[in-house]
């Protein structure tokens, strides 16, 4: 996500095609194919889910939370998205559209949450500590530049 924040052209890339941009930076593997990233403004934001089982990216999040594979995550994601938002701490504005996204076997999803304020001269590096696991499925927000103090 941090490269997505300060290289304009490999994020072009990652909207156009997720998967080949993610192997770019050596992401790949194994339920990583079929990646579609979406992204997060201030008048969209997106939530990750899969309503079936467990679909998830694991080459680039890694094991999937317990959680995210809980019913009660699942059904209630796409019911009552703003009250699972608050579960993990998150409280968006009214006028915030909020999207789910159901992943399956044949395509996963990647959030790329916004970039935080106050970081407009960091380098990839520092940016990638302010990125988190529940950043990239929607459920929670990128640390803030405060957090690393």
């Amino acid at each position: 996500m941090a490269k997505a924040w300060v290289d304009p052209a490999y994020r072009a890339r990652l909207f156009k095609d997720a998967t080949p941009a993610i192997a770019e930076i050596g992401y790949a593997g194994r339920q990583g194919e079929h990646i579609v990233a979406l992204e997060n403004t201030p008048k969209l934001h997106n939530i990750v889910v899969c309503t079936l089982c467990s679909c998830y990216p694991w080459p680039v999040l890694g094991l999937p939370p317990v959680w995210y594979k809980s019913a009660p995550y699942r059904s209630r994601a796409v019911a009552n998205p703003r009250e699972v938002l608050a579960d993990f701490g998150v409280t968006l504005p009214k006028d915030t559209e909020i999207r789910i996204w159901d992943s399956t076997a044949e395509i996963r999803y990647l959030v790329v949450p916004m970039r935080p304020a106050g970081t407009e001269s960091w380098s990839e590096e520092k940016l990638a500590e302010l990125v988190t696991r529940d950043s990239m499925i929607g459920t929670g927000l990128p640390k803030s530049p405060q957090d690393l103090k």
